[in-house]
């Protein structure tokens, strides 16, 4: 998929996948109607066959159910990480990005320019302990470190995905 499939979705198309993002199932009928109260007149066909376009073009890559969380567990944790000055800081910032992307908890892991080095976002687990894991593993590469309680809430996921390319 390229960044001009991206650039080229037009208020329809980004409709569309607002709507199949809220709810995958949501009939083209429906979405037709909905795009019509919003000043767009676009029949169910047409938007069969922009969803048929999206698909085609990578946009959207599937369909997939969405669990509640079993756990009940809604909570996250950032993690700052400034490591060491070393001719290694690309191999370091490898290592701990393998180590952390086996976790099952993670969200993200992001290296950063600037103060902080890199920033990982790892969902809580019951025992809260997965931050303080990763920051005892590396504490031998660690200068400094925050954990924040963070709170994620209204993702937009069409963004989000921007982050893929």
């Amino acid at each position: 998929m390229s960044e001009d499939a991206w650039s080229n979705l037009d208020k329809v198309d980004q409709k569309i996948i607002e709507i199949l993002n809220n709810n995958a199932r949501t009939p083209s009928k429906e979405i037709a109607s909905v795009l019509k109260k919003s000043g767009h007149d676009v029949s169910d066909r047409t938007i069969r066959k922009r969803i048929e376009r999206l698909e085609k073009n990578g946009i959207i890559k599937g369909y997939k159910a969405v669990l509640t969380d079993v756990s009940g567990i809604n909570e996250y944790q950032a993690v700052l990480m400034k490591l060491k000055p070393s001719k290694s800081l690309e191999t370091v910032k490898d290592y701990i990005k393998d180590f952390i992307t086996k976790l099952d908890n993670y969200l993200l892991v992001a290296n950063m320019e600037g103060e902080w080095n890199m920033l990982v976002i790892v969902q809580v687990n019951s025992e809260k302990t997965t931050s303080r894991k990763i920051v005892e593993k590396f504490s031998e590469e660690l200068i400094d470190y925050r954990i924040n309680e963070i709170n994620i809430k209204d993702v937009n996921i069409l963004n989000m995905s921007l982050l893929l390319l």
